[in-house]
């Protein structure tokens, strides 16, 4: 009878709690968020009025002397009539949209979550998740938990119960015959029939018998426990599945708060702070709360979403200058562009080979570019100069004349090359570019194609040595160059075997170059330069990056222009030595001077950041309404009474 009295009152309370439990979601409970009550004004608090105090107006019954409460009472002071009240509780209005501030790339929020009494119960664990939505992206914050000490009872015993089944299976590292078979008795068996056996130290003997012809794998066989085996596999197979049994709420992870309640004395409030790092799209923040009750035996519900707090962030990128910036350009109407190809000669000639694969190609490439310059509109090709260059190798009068016969045997190729050409309207003809009759500079036909010659380049031979690893005698060759006959220069040079035969092989072939420079003019430009203005395409990145928040960007490139929108870059990261300088030499504005505010504030001088504020006031009086957005001038405000001039 006792028995079946505890049950019975077991039953009673389990249905009692679950019918709350499930009360909890038809009342569509939720969890309350605020601000936090950082400054004067984020909250308002409504309380009774102390000065009349209320009077009960009662009545009487004559027949039964029973007195009846009607209403509590209050005098109105110039009437004199009584009026009824009904006295309310302490109210507390808060704003659903809060101004915080971005600094050095951080922003730092603060927010109260209130879990209502309703809610907390011994038996139950409620986590609470704070989700931020940044533009299009969410980020979730660390959860808090709020486990009733029932629950955490329930918990604990249901880990107890799986750690018990955890130390029921045979560990893989445990020793299989004294785990896995019959131990004593196969330790007994060895010792009598086969006692030269090693196996239960490890090491096997397959041909190793009794006299009765059993092997040692016969006997152990014999001994295993084939069963345990199994129904420890079994065991460890199953253990997700006896958590899952045991366990009906497991330990959350990674929680900022798991705080444990033993009774319920109200609601309960957590003060919750996170910086975030500051992005593009941070200018304003929406936060929700998403909670989840769960009881003792795995029962789950989830709780209404909080209302939204919004965040306006402000940061020094408001105060950006959009003013474009342009840099001056020197437009030029005669411009040259050069290229070098290397064509190959046989040893003491001048006839191109067109034989030589490399050689048709660099011509091709030359071509080409010709043909490019003549198609475009907008340049016209003056002249062409080809200027062969030829090692110092052999007699300097024999390059001199080679060089200038190879030159001119490279004009007359390309000459008869582009005048075989399908554009009937661009031909070479007497060694002269012909272009059509819509450019008056270029109807005459004297555009010569111009051949010079270098004989031996000795400048660029030197520039060779000097920069080559593998020549030893460095110093020594440099010093040849003092000969000034060219020959006799190379004579001495010859006196370094080693090093002259890898010039004379890896050097010499490099220096016997061609090069084709072209001279051209702008059409239709008279005056020789005309001064252009255009954007700063430089500068305007780094603005954009500025109004990013990328602001180790924005100051990489910003900081060769040395103003405004630089400083705010500095402010953006802390620097503010180098904002304050920078401020110094930029011009007077109500902008500058509200940053030189911030930055006297953040430098805990007083004086000089309330007469930097009230200057930016008087220059430009909607900085009044941007202070209250930033902490360091804000506190001054409320603390000095500065905007007190705007509700005159």
């Amino acid at each position: 009878m006792k028995n079946y009295s505890i049950v019975l009152a077991m039953t009673l309370i389990l249905i009692g709690c679950g019918r709350k439990f499930y009360q909890i979601d038809r009342k569509d409970v939720t969890i309350n968020i605020r601000h936090e009550e950082k400054r004067d004004g984020n909250a308002i608090i409504l309380s009774g009025n102390n000065v009349n105090k209320n009077k009960e107006l009662s009545y009487t019954d004559p027949e039964t002397g029973k007195s009846y409460l009607i209403e509590n009472t209050v005098r109105d002071e110039k009437s004199g009539e009584i009026i009824g009240v009904r006295e309310l509780g302490e109210v507390v209005v808060t704003a659903k949209s809060e101004n915080i501030s971005e600094r050095n790339g951080i922003i730092s929020m603060g927010f109260i979550i209130n879990i209502p009494s309703t809610v907390l119960d011994s038996r139950w664990q409620i986590e609470v998740q704070p989700v931020l939505s940044i533009g299009a992206d969410t980020l979730h914050f660390k959860s808090i938990a709020i486990t009733g000490i029932g629950f955490k009872k329930a918990q604990n015993k249901g880990y107890l119960k799986y750690e018990k089944y955890l130390r029921s299976i045979i560990p893989d590292e445990a020793d299989f015959y004294e785990f896995y078979t019959d131990f004593p008795n196969l330790v007994l068996f060895l010792g009598r029939n086969l006692p030269e056996s090693k196996i239960l130290q490890g090491v096997n003997n397959d041909e190793l018998k009794s006299e009765f012809g059993i092997t040692e794998k016969q006997i152990v066989d014999h001994y295993v426990r084939s069963w345990l085996i199994e129904r420890n596999e079994k065991r460890k197979r199953e253990k997700v599945l006896y958590f899952n049994k045991y366990v009906r709420n497991p330990k959350l992870l990674g929680c900022r708060l798991d705080s444990v309640i033993k009774g319920v004395n109200g609601d309960f409030a957590y003060h919750y702070s996170q910086e975030i790092i500051a992005c593009k799209e941070s200018s304003r923040l929406y936060l929700n709360l998403y909670g989840i009750i769960r009881d003792q035996n795995g029962l789950s519900v989830r709780l209404r979403p909080s209302d939204t707090l919004q965040y306006n962030v402000s940061s020094m990128i408001s105060f950006i200058d959009t003013t474009k910036k342009y840099k001056q350009k020197i437009v030029y109407r005669t411009v040259s562009s050069g290229i070098s190809a290397s064509i190959d000669f046989k040893p003491g000639k001048y006839k191109i080979d067109t034989s030589i694969s490399s050689n048709l190609r660099q011509l091709t490439i030359i071509k080409d570019t010709i043909r490019n310059i003549l198609s475009n509109d907008d340049i016209v090709l003056d002249s062409l100069i080809i200027t062969a260059a030829a090692s110092p190798e052999g007699n300097y009068l024999s390059n001199k004349l080679l060089s200038v016969r190879r030159a001119s045997s490279i004009a007359q190729f390309l000459k008869e090359m582009l005048s075989c050409s399908n554009d009937e309207s661009k031909i070479i003809t007497d060694i002269s570019l012909v272009r059509d009759e819509r450019d008056s500079i270029i109807k005459r036909k004297d555009l010569p194609i111009i051949s010079k010659s270098i004989p031996e380049d000795w400048p660029g031979l030197i520039r060779l040595i000097v920069v080559n690893e593998d020549i030893r005698e460095k110093d020594n060759l440099i010093g040849c160059m003092d000969i000034q006959d060219p020959d006799e220069r190379e004579v001495a040079m010859m006196r370094f075997k080693n090093d002259y035969k890898y010039i004379k092989e890896c050097l010499y072939p490099v220096l016997r170059k061609v090069y084709f420079t072209f001279h051209l003019h702008k059409r239709g430009m008279i005056k020789d330069t005309i001064h252009t203005k255009e954007a700063d395409t430089t500068y305007q990145r780094g603005v954009d990056y500025l109004r990013e928040r990328r602001y180790q960007e924005a100051l990489r490139i910003l900081s060769a222009y040395d103003d405004l929108n630089t400083a705010i870059a500095h402010m953006s990261l802390g620097h503010d030595s180098s904002a304050e300088e920078i401020l110094r030499r930029c011009k007077e504005t109500a902008k500058k001077v509200y940053l030189q505010a911030i930055l006297a504030a953040r430098k805990k001088d007083e004086q000089k950041a309330v007469r930097y504020f009230l200057q930016s006031k008087t220059m430009d009086n909607s900085m009044a309404y941007r202070g209250s957005l930033d902490p360091e001038i804000s506190y001054l405000i409320n603390k000095y009474n500065l905007n007190e001039d705007l509700f005159k």
